[in-house]
Formats: structure tokens, sequence, C-alpha cells
């Protein structure tokens, strides 16, 4: 028998007896934890923790969410896995669950320190105590996402998914022996979202779900997800196809939405028969701190020339999808590498997006350019039936002094 066969016989061995471990802990201290009113129906995950905030006008938008859900991922990159006590150890439950009371704020100090001696990683935290108290050996919130406990993937199923939101594509999917093809075939095809999570099964008996991770999309085309690893012993992001077509011990998965699908747009350079070749940077801010791209007329520079698939996310009412970015032209981008260069006679506009969604996939676009400072008005347009999932550069930006 080769090194390959006799590796992936011992990892599938290693999987199996880790989640076993798990629900024999689960079977040993299950206490039913406080029960979930499905008195409302929700789009996604989002819109049940936004309701239960107590401050939802407050509550931060979901594109900070999503972004925020999935650096706190990267944070607990490589801490210790454990299928016992969750300690200064996570296992999967406990990693989502922490990631998302970091997003939260229920939990405080949360600190990741590396242990010489035994070369793993550990996590260190506080709790909220006027906001948490004790169910199950485990904590609960007003966001009810439990941490640890053993109890929480499961639960989280039952109580949620088709109660209060409903999966993306099918509740159980059979996912056993998936290239990495078909999980990007699939995740396509249901609109997964980076920072959705996604349930594990390995049998049909809907008593246990054994595993859960948040999805951290396509990167350099694999489909990736953030999880605590029973087989690698550590917190990690991972190619999904090496959980189904090579240890193949997880047969059944379900995506559960955390934010909803966002429009998309594209931004382009044009240039009149006056200008000259110039180059804008595109920012989330109004001082031009962080920035999402860079667009060009004609520049022969190495970046990009436009700035396609600009996400767009929905407003707190949902009624449209709602954006302002600012662009500020850069300085001599013939003469310098880095052409976002501070010079005076700089202009930053501010670039307001607004797509109102009609019936299949198709909506309005309305945008409209800004003089950052002076709130002059540029140029505005409307676009009619706007392919909204699709995107396409429908944005043009030129010099308007």
């Amino acid at each position: 028998m080769g090194v390959i066969n006799i590796r992936k016989i011992a990892v599938k061995v290693i999987a199996i007896l880790s989640m076993a471990a798990v629900v024999a802990g689960i079977a040993e201290s299950y206490i039913p934890p406080v029960s979930v009113s499905a008195d409302a129906k929700y789009q996604t995950l989002y819109d049940v923790f936004r309701d239960r905030s107590g401050d939802p006008d407050s509550f931060m938008g979901q594109e900070e969410f999503r972004n925020t859900i999935l650096a706190n991922c990267k944070k607990l990159n490589t801490v210790n896995y454990t299928s016992g006590a969750q300690v200064d150890s996570l296992a999967c439950d406990g990693f989502v669950s922490m990631v998302l009371r970091m997003t939260f704020g229920t939990v405080h100090e949360v600190k990741v320190r590396y242990d010489y001696k035994k070369k793993k990683r550990f996590i260190s935290y506080k709790f909220n105590k006027n906001e948490e108290h004790k169910v199950a050996d485990s904590y609960v919130d007003k966001y009810e996402i439990y941490r640890p406990g053993g109890t929480s993937v499961t639960w989280i199923y039952n109580n949620y998914v088709g109660k209060l939101v409903n999966a993306r594509g099918s509740s159980r999917k059979k996912v056993e022996g998936w290239t990495n093809k078909d999980w990007v075939n699939y995740l396509e095809s249901i609109g997964a979202q980076p920072g959705d999570l996604i349930l594990w099964d390995n049998d049909y008996n809907k008593t246990y779900w054994t595993h859960i991770g948040i999805y951290a999309g396509i990167e350099n085309g694999k489909a990736v997800i953030w999880h605590a690893s029973a087989v690698w012993g550590i917190c990690m992001k991972q190619i999904m196809a090496e959980m189904t077509e090579e240890t193949k011990y997880l047969k059944l998965a379900c995506v559960v939405p955390m934010t909803d699908a966002p429009a998309k747009v594209g931004i382009s350079a044009m240039t009149g028969s006056r200008e000259r070749d110039f180059s804008y940077s595109i920012y989330k801010d109004e001082n031009c701190r962080s920035c999402i791209g860079r667009i060009t007329s004609n520049c022969t520079l190495k970046d990009q020339a436009s700035l396609e698939d600009l996400a767009i996310y929905f407003n707190s009412e949902k009624t449209a999808y709602e954006k302002t970015v600012y662009v500020r032209r850069d300085m001599s981008p013939f003469k310098f590498a880095n052409a976002e260069l501070a010079g005076a006679d700089q202009t930053v506009y501010m670039l307001k997006i607004k797509i109102i969604p009609d019936d299949n996939n198709q909506g309005t676009l309305k945008y409209s350019i800004y003089g950052a400072k002076d709130i002059r008005c540029y140029a505005s347009k409307t676009v009619y039936d706007y392919d909204y999932r699709s995107g396409g550069l429908f944005i043009l930006i030129s010099d308007y002094r």
C-alpha cells in the first residue's frame, strides 16, 4: 500500500475518532438550551442578529459585518484545536461562536498567545457577564450563539434553518467525494457569500450535525472555509475539496446565509477630447485612507484599468442597494510608480450609487458624482433594466475639473 493511501486512511480514522469524541461529549453533558421563538422569518442570520441587538438602527451594516467576521477568523488562525473542554483551545463550534462573539463585541480581551514549549497557539478571553449567563456548560448571550458546550452545531440547524432562515439551496446536500469544481459550481449556483455558515454531517439520522465552519469564498479558483480542524489540530483556512475529495468523512453539507448577496457594478475611466491620460484611486472614506482600487484611462501602469464587480449592499430597510465611495485623481501617473501621491491640486469626488431592485435580478441603477468638499453635482445618470447580479462597467469617471 502506497504512502499516500496510508496517509488518507490515517486522516480518515483520526477525523472519525475526533468526531465521535465530540458527539460523545455532547450526549454526556447535554441540557436543552434556551428556546428561540420562530415568530418572524428572516432572510439571513444578519437580520436575526441585527433584530436581537436591541438597537437595530445602530447595528453595523452588512458589508462591515461580513468583513469583520472574516477578519476575526484570521485572528484565530492556527489556534489549537480541542475535542474536550474549550478553555484555551477551540472545537469547531467554539471557533464559529468565538468569531461571532468577537464580532458582536460580547467577548472582551481576546488574546492569542504562543506556547513555545508546546509549540501551539492558545487563546485567553473574558466574557461580558452583564449580557451572558450559563446554559449547559456554555455561555449564551442575547444573540443566542453558544460557546462552547458542544450543542451549538445541531442547535443552530434545528432552531434556525427552516424556521428563522432558509438554507441556501438544499438544507442537506450530499457532497461526499466532491472535487473543487463541484464545490465552486454549487456555491456559485446558490449565491453563497463569504461569511456564510456551513454545517456538515456524516449520516442522515439528523440526530447531530458533526461540524461547522465559516465559508471564506473562492480564492485562486478554490472554494475555502475557515474552521477548527480535528484532522490538522488547529483553526485554519482550508480548501473544501480536501474535506470531501480526500478524507471523505463528511457526507452532507448545509449552507446558511449570513448576509444578503450584494449587487454589483463596475467603474471605468474615460477621456474626453481635451483630456490627458490620467488615473484615479477609489476609497471607502472621504479622507482617502482606505483604498479599494485604481482605475486608469490609457496609462500603461500595472494597476487595473477598471474596477469591476464593486459590491453594493442593501440599506437597512432593504428597499435599495446603496453605497458611497470617494474618487481621487492621482498625481503624475507616468512619473511615479506610486500613483497615490498627495498634491495640492488633487480633487476628491463623492460617488453615490443606488440600485433599486426589480424582478429577475433586473433593476434601476442611479449614480451621481459630487465634489466631496463643495457638494457640487458634476454628473448623474440612470440606467434601466440593469443586471445587478452580473454587474458591468456602467459608471464612467472623467476629469470633471
